[in-house]
């Protein structure tokens, strides 16, 4: 990324301001004497790990290339050609993809107001063909979070024929924000459900690419198991995954300086007159005095890289990632600059 004049600031795609925890790092490092054997497809210390901390029954655990390929692989399974999903809009892109290349149909629904999935409005939107639910709490790029109340009545309305999947990649910081315990909601729901989560953002190993799935049943797990590709995590990714989700340390220090952080330019922007969403994540969306593209491009050409996106209206809002205290700052320095102009 260093190229003449200023150091291009990467605020843009929820990334971690530094490295992850020394304990993965060096775990990953010591992975790669063995670079010359496959890994263990079986994911066996990683799988375990993850279920005693989940408490989801490790023969209820399959593992992906990032929480994106196994939401790609559950398109797969849920949807032939002529289904419909049901999404919130804006959501992760990759899981209305994921029903476009299975053959499917996205049926987008607004997100509130506030940037959380409008459940009821979605519940509304369910067809004789639908297979998908699909949830993200907290919602990326909103940031959303779900209430407990409407969690539960996706878990309850929600019909049997139709696949729940509550995206949870950021996860770790919904719980620190008051999010609800999406797993013992959906222990509730007798019809199948999955939960995905990530290692690249609370734990801070997106280069690495690992995420998992927690479901309801051995049956969810085994196929999700068949679409796996050969090997598909990497012996640095396993170890470092495994030793991450083990440094329970380092992950509180994680949420708490991120949560801290984003506070901190939360009241910032706020003082610059833009408007702020609320929510839990290692981003912050906000609508600034203006239009959003504009103040993205403007941005650009001072290298700061942010995201810019159509909603809640024409002049659109920006989601930003909460880095390091000295790009968050050069980024607030800009956008009051910016905004000073409008």
């Amino acid at each position: 990324d260093s190229v003449e004049g200023a150091k291009l600031v990467r605020l843009h795609l929820n990334e971690a301001p530094s490295g992850p925890s020394p304990d993965a790092l060096a775990a990953a490092t010591a992975a790669l004497a063995n670079a010359h054997r496959y890994p263990d497809h079986s994911a066996t210390e990683l799988i375990e790990r993850i279920a005693a901390v989940s408490g989801v029954a490790r023969d209820h655990v399959s593992v992906g290339n990032g929480s994106s390929e196994i939401l790609v692989a559950l398109a797969q399974l849920a949807i032939d050609a002529g289904d419909d999903a049901v999404f919130p809009t804006p959501t992760f892109p990759i899981c209305g993809k994921s029903v476009q290349i299975a053959g499917g149909r996205q049926i987008d629904v607004p997100v509130c107001d506030d940037g959380v999935n409008d459940v009821p409005s979605m519940l509304a939107a369910i067809t004789d063909r639908t297979r998908i639910f699909y949830l993200c709490t907290p919602n990326n790029p909103t940031g959303g979070i779900l209430s407990a109340e409407d969690l539960t009545l996706a878990a309850q309305k929600v019909p049997d024929n139709c696949l729940l999947v509550v995206d949870e990649a950021y996860f770790e910081f919904g719980k620190v924000g008051g999010g609800p315990d999406v797993l013992s909601i959906l222990r509730n729901r007798t019809a199948p459900w999955v939960v995905t989560r990530s290692f690249s953002k609370a734990y801070w190993l997106a280069g690495l690419r690992g995420g998992y799935a927690l479901c309801s049943s051995t049956e969810i797990r085994d196929a999700l198991w068949t679409l796996r590709p050969s090997f598909n995590i990497s012996r640095p990714a396993l170890a470092a995954a495994s030793a991450a989700i083990a440094d329970t340390e380092h992950l509180a220090a994680t949420l708490d300086a991120t949560m801290a952080e984003r506070a901190r330019m939360g009241d910032a922007l706020r003082a610059t007159g833009c408007h702020t969403f609320p929510g839990a994540a290692n981003f912050l969306t906000f609508q600034p005095v203006g239009n959003a593209a504009n103040i993205v491009a403007a941005l650009k050409e001072q290298r700061i890289l942010v995201q810019a996106m159509p909603w809640p209206d024409a002049n659109g809002s920006i989601r930003v990632t909460i880095g390091n205290r000295t790009d968050n700052d050069r980024f607030l320095a800009a956008v009051a600059s910016l905004q000073s102009k409008t």
